[in-house]
Parts: C-alpha cells; structure tokens; sequence
C-alpha cells in the first residue's frame, strides 16, 4: 500500500443543544456548555468595569464575572424581569483562569436538537461576543464565541 488512507470519522448526526433566550434574541450552545441555571440575583459591583461587565457572582466558591451578551454586542441592557435567569456556562478552558462565567437570560433555556440538515448559517455579520449567527428550522439564534468572552472578561480583570 503506498500512501495514507484517511480514516472514516463518525461526525455526530445530532447535537443536544440548549436556545438560551436573551431579550434580542437567542443564543445556541451545546448542552455540555451549560453548567447550571440560577436565580438571578445582584452582582458584587465591579469598579470601572465595561457596561456589559455587570460585576461578579459568588458560585461553587468562584468569583464569575456577570455579563450581558446583549450589551457586549451594541444593544441597550435589559430589565431584569420575573422570568430572568442567569446561565453559568463552561467557557471551554477548564485549566484556564477563567473555566466558568455567567450570562444574563431572559427565560429558561429550551433543548432544541441540532441536526446538520436542520442548522444553516446565516450571512450576519457578528458583533461583540458572537461567533456565528445560524437558523435551526427557522429559528434564529446565534452562537456565542466563548474563548472571545473569556478573553475580554480577563482583560478587564487584569486592568484592575
């Protein structure tokens, strides 16, 4: 035999995946990301810190910065109603210095399963926090980019 044959690669045929309700919209993260949904409760205030960076939460003995994607990505902040939640999700970088934060919702998040025939992309471009905007059967929502939120969070935690 001369040369490499590729390998066959088992390329999952569904994703559980969660539609996190923001008050703009909606985010699509892989069940695996969330971490648990609490109560909304009021930040430690956190000084001269960006307008999506609503301060920090005392979780699991962590301090997690509190963020509003829809202030992250140029919109007005929300007011927190009877039906606000706050997601704490994996940011992906569990040995990093930041493997958690928290994001403010407006509902409970709904498990959607994500098919590659049901899941188009869509031509948006991204703002703040966003890594690629999508429709699931006709619903949009977008995907945040996670490693960009855990950048920015660390950035405004080495300024202090």
């Amino acid at each position: 035999m001369s040369g490499v044959q590729a390998l066959p690669v088992d390329m999952p045929q569904e994703v559980s995946s969660l539609f996190l309700p923001l008050a703009d919209g909606q985010l699509l993260v892989p069940v695996d990301t969330l971490s648990e949904v609490i109560a909304m409760q009021t930040p430690v205030a956190a000084y001269d810190a960006p307008d999506w960076y609503l301060g920090e939460l005392n979780w699991r003995e962590q301090r997690l910065p509190l963020i509003s994607f829809e202030v992250l990505r140029g919109g007005a902040l929300a007011a927190s109603g009877s039906n606000g939640r706050i997601a704490v999700l994996n940011s992906g970088n569990a040995d990093g210095d930041l493997p958690f934060l928290a994001l403010v919702l407006q509902g409970t998040p709904r498990l959607v399963r994500v098919t590659p025939q049901e899941l188009a992309g869509r031509d948006k471009p991204c703002q703040g926090g966003e890594l690629m905007h999508v429709a699931i059967s006709g619903e949009e929502a977008v995907i945040p980019d996670l490693e960009a939120l855990e950048s920015a969070c660390l950035e405004y935690r080495k300024s202090r």
